[in-house]
């Protein structure tokens, strides 16, 4: 990342005309000589001169964290020497110059040698710098919204609008520039977000602030700690806390080389205080000295040994009355002959009450490694990162203050691993576009400057890590690079960029290659974005190969094959090469997918489906298979209309290569979204003979899966579970577990609303969940849902909750579409068992909006009935016709059609039309009975009851109940029969 400064004459053309050539010549060299030096001064290069344009380039040999910053300073600096130079112009010659500037911050492709004159920089960074400046007025500078954010807020500007500038895609945001100030850290942080997880390092400096006072003697604490870790910050608070106890105080902050005088830190921090001590008897020489000397430009004037005796001799005044602390911040930037001199102070300055607190980045170690060391007055604390849950803390009141979003909240906590600084740039970003796409280019900055510095072999050996990820070891980094180290320089390298806070040591077990990670999300993708495209992907490529041959995951080999060829066509590289990259990729992205749909992990599924269909072409082999995989995933996770989409493109692509078998897979998906039972039916059985003749184990289990579906809808659950049986046999076979969840869910089905009794139906449902589902979560969920009613209807409470409880445990975990469904049915069934409405109804509301949304017939059927009878229980006849007079049921499906009429018959018995109830209930009667359900068949026999009851039939009635007692009682279904009795006017049992 570098920023670009492009500045040009303005009137140049007409000034050609009014002078003599070899005058204009001299003024023209003149100019060019001043621009550079202004330039050179604030740390740019001067790229080249473009007839009368100057473009200069920041943190092109070497990246600042301050590059854009000082970009800005060397553009103000340019028109300020050219207003002087212009002085004499129009005193010697009466003409001026006029000069106009543009500047742009981002990623530009730069030559190996940059002590070359020519061809340094190319990119559109430098296109759009150029026409910042061709769009600015005389003297003004226009700097586009990247430049700005890098920056800072130290800046003051005027908004110029969208800017629409030749060769560039769409509108710029601009604004002019109109003044810069001192880049305060007060202004640079945010100090209006939650204090949290420092009140260790508080309580460090009230200890040693407490030493001072108890023992007068000088004292140093340095705290240590990464850029943007909070430092100042934890000052600023503990000033705050220490109000009216701590005081006076001395501060300043130390700069980069090249931006002031040497001390003028020491000169910030001893001013305030020269003010309260220059009017006592005494210290009018020392004060005249420092007035002078290091307070007029921040140097040792003059001497050094009179600027320490004059300072010692302020802070001594100044002690005779109250301890004295003195802060110095940024230390790292420090030089050594000003960290000598701090010394040299602090000796001098012995049995005084003063507490020099420093703040600095651990980089002062490596400048300074004795800092600290040998003095018993010195103390260093290292400020480390926040805990995850203080992160989350800080994270939530800053996206609290934007989004209000919990997902971004964690994506900011895992990029940032605990720097404030970070958690609230990243926050920023969030805002101003939704996520965390790039870095703010000001922390993209910061943490770049931290990785120019190291040596060459360093930067090099963590930019390969982070090819490899955020975790990574040294048989990773071996694999990578172009000159192999020794085991020994390798180790040397890690151990450096560990002490320098970029990696981190992990545990390992004995005997394992050592491993590491980035501390931060954020330092791994400013690494990575160090390499240039093209050398991304070789090494993406590199690391593929090693993968391969190692077998790791297809996922992670496929991962890194898809980088290497879209960087590779990102800078032209489309050759036969690439494309064998390109169809490796999917090849190994779309293993890794089915695998994971087979484990029921569909969120991963579906990325890697996705990811792997967006590379593959048309004629590439095993594309249908891919697609329609895409197409199960995308149906599975709820989105049917994307699956119909998907699953048409399937079955065209298999039909076109005779992929038979999977384009009856496709077709058998694609029939599912059509929400037609009666082609789902025929596809099913056309889907089994295709199925049956290529001995597919999958495709037999999904296809006999459908077949018992239509057998529970049409009440034959004894039939349903032996087509059952022989699907789960043909999942176990093909290791599909999440065929084998819905074969088990829908056997658990069976075994609740079939004939089999309660007892034996849970002995049935424990046997295989034992069985099947100790470590697959799909079978707790489909298993434990018919499970948790079993128990429920056996008036066994505390098992059913605690099934209830492991049932929704797991169903968080997953991702099914239904999952959001079945949750809430769940609860609203058992609360309805257990006589609670309103919950009932809560959560059956709840259920059947989210069974309407996914545009499931069936399970909209399913609520609706279900809530109809809680509204039902409450006479609440209106909201109850309101549920299902519309529902419409294929005939052949009894069991449902004699729930909708039992539904309907109540209804009209409470509106009063009781002779159509009559007609109804016993409709819904005969209907149940022609299933093999006693639940069902009890149920309907209860609104016969009703009706009759209705009719003023009560001997009638008690036969119905009696009937429906009989039914519960063959069930197991103690609830049931408990209710009955209840209507009888019997007492249950207890």
């Amino acid at each position: 990342m570098v920023t670009v400064l492009f500045c040009d004459l303005v009137g140049s053309t007409e000034l050609s005309g009014a002078l003599d050539v070899e005058l204009l010549r001299s003024i023209l060299l003149r100019y060019y000589e001043l621009m550079e030096r202004r330039i050179a001064a604030h740390g740019g290069i001067v790229e080249k001169f473009i007839g009368d344009a100057v473009m200069a380039v920041f943190g092109l040999t070497a990246t600042r964290e301050d590059d854009t910053r000082r970009a800005l300073d060397a553009a103000v600096d340019m028109l300020a020497a050219l207003g002087d130079l212009n002085t004499e112009l129009e005193r010697d010659h009466r003409v001026r110059l006029g000069a106009r500037i543009g500047v742009h911050t981002g990623e530009v492709v730069t030559t190996a040698d940059p002590a070359r004159r020519q061809a340094l920089v190319s990119g559109e960074v430098v296109n759009i710098a150029a026409r910042l400046e061709q769009a600015a007025g005389p003297g003004e500078i226009l700097l586009s919204a990247q430049t700005c954010r890098a920056a800072g807020p130290a800046l003051t500007t005027a908004d110029v609008g969208p800017l629409r500038l030749k060769g560039v895609a769409g509108r710029l945001e601009a604004a002019r520039l109109i003044a810069l100030a001192d880049p305060d850290p007060e202004t640079m942080h945010r100090f209006d977000v939650p204090f949290v997880g420092r009140e260790r390092y508080l309580s460090e400096l009230d200890l040693a602030w407490r030493r001072v006072v108890e023992e007068s003697d000088v004292h140093v604490l340095t705290l240590l700690g990464e850029a943007g870790i909070g430092k100042s910050r934890l000052v600023d608070e503990w000033l705050r806390r220490s109000a009216g106890s701590v005081d006076p105080v001395g501060s300043g902050r130390c700069r980069a080389a090249g931006t002031g005088g040497s001390l003028h830190a020491l000169a910030e921090c001893i001013a305030p205080l020269v003010t309260e001590v220059e009017r006592q008897s005494g210290s009018q020489q020392a004060v005249a000295l420092l007035r002078t000397g290091l307070l007029l430009d921040g140097t040792p004037a003059p001497s050094e040994d009179d600027t320490c005796a004059a300072v010692a001799h302020v802070l001594t005044v100044l002690t005779g009355e109250r301890p004295v602390l003195l802060v110095l911040d940024d230390l790292h930037w420090a030089d050594q002959p000003f960290l000598g001199l701090l010394d040299r102070l602090v000796e001098d300055l012995r049995r005084l009450p003063i507490m020099v607190l420093c703040l600095a980045r651990p980089e002062l170690m490596d400048a300074c490694p004795s800092w600290g060391t040998g003095r018993a007055n010195s103390t260093t604390v290292s400020v480390t990162n926040l805990s995850d849950a203080d992160s989350a803390v800080l994270a939530a009141h800053l996206v609290d203050l934007t989004l209000h979003d919990a997902a971004a909240t964690e994506q900011i906590v895992a990029q940032a691993d605990g720097n404030p600084l970070y958690l609230e740039q990243l926050a920023a970003m969030v805002q101003e576009s939704g996520g965390v796409q790039e870095l703010p280019p000001n922390l993209h900055a910061l943490v770049a400057a931290r990785i120019d510095r190291l040596a060459e072999t360093d930067r090099t050996v963590l930019r390969n890590a982070a090819v490899v990820g955020r975790e990574f070891d040294s048989a990773d980094l071996d694999r990578l690079d172009d000159d192999p180290q020794t085991p020994a320089g390798r180790t040397a390298v890690l151990r450096t960029l560990t002490r320098r806070g970029l990696v981190k040591p992990m545990r390992r077990p004995f005997g394992a290659s050592a491993a590491y990670c980035f501390v931060n999300g954020v330092t791994q993708r400013v690494a990575y974005e160090g390499l240039t495209k093209l050398r991304r992907g070789e090494l993406h490529e590199r690391y593929a190969e090693y993968l391969s041959h190692a077998a790791r995951p297809d996922a992670l080999i496929g991962t890194h094959l898809e980088m290497a060829y879209r960087y590779r066509s990102a800078v032209g590289r489309l050759d036969e090469r690439n494309s064998v990259l390109r169809r490796r990729a999917v090849r190994h992205l779309a293993v890794a997918g089915a695998g994971a749909l087979g484990r029921v992990d569909l969120p991963w599924a579906l990325t890697l489906f996705q990811r792997a269909a967006e590379l593959a072409e048309p004629g590439d082999p095993g594309r249908p298979e891919l697609l329609q995989h895409l197409g199960e995933a995308l149906l599975t996770s709820g989105q049917p209309g994307k699956a119909r989409e998907v699953l048409r493109r399937a079955v065209a692509e298999a039909d076109e290569h005779s992929a038979v078998g999977t384009a009856a897979h496709a077709r058998l998906h694609l029939a599912a979204c059509e929400h037609d039972d009666a082609t789902l039916e025929r596809t099913a059985s056309d889907a089994l003979a295709v199925f049956e003749a290529t001995g597919d184990d999958l495709g037999l289990a999904r296809s006999r899966l459908v077949i018992a579906g239509f057998c529970q809808r049409r009440g034959r659950h004894a039939q349903a579970l032996r087509v059952l049986s022989h699907a789960l046999t043909h999942s176990i076979a093909a290791a599909a577990d999440r065929d084998l969840a819905n074969t088990l869910g829908a056997m658990g089905i069976s075994l609740w609303r079939g004939p089999d009794p309660a007892p034996a139906a849970v002995a049935r449902c424990e046997s295989l969940l034992a069985a099947h589902g100790a470590d697959r979560l799909a079978v707790q969920v489909t298993l434990g849902f018919p499970l948790t009613v079993l128990h429920a209807i056996q008036g066994r409470a505390e098992q059913a909750a605690e099934c209830l409880a492991g049932t929704q445990h797991a169903m968080a975990a997953l991702a099914y579409g239904e999952g959001a469904v079945f949750r809430p049915l769940l609860d609203g069934v058992l609360a309805a068992l257990t006589d609670r409405p309103a919950q009932a109804e809560d959560a059956l509301r709840e259920a059947l909006d989210a069974a309407r949304a996914l545009r499931a017939g069936g399970l909209i059927h399913t609520t609706s009935l279900e809530l109809a009878r809680v509204h039902l229980a409450g006479q609440d006849w209106r909201q109850a016709a309101a549920l299902v007079e519309d529902i419409t049921v294929a005939d052949g499906y009894p069991g449902v059609q004699a729930n909708r009429y039992g539904v309907l018959a109540r209804i009209r018995a409470l509106n009063g039309e009781h002779a159509e109830a009559l007609r109804l209930a016993r409709g819904a009667v005969l209907l149940a009975h022609r299933t093999d359900s006693p639940a069902d068949q009890a149920t309907t026999c209860l609104d016969l009851a009703y009706a009759r009851t209705a009719l003023g039939l009560p001997h009638q009635a008690r036969t119905a109940i009696l009937a429906a007692q009989r039914r519960y009682a063959a069930k197991g279904h103690l609830v049931g029969v408990a209710r009955t009795k209840r209507l009888l006017g019997e007492p249950a049992e207890r």
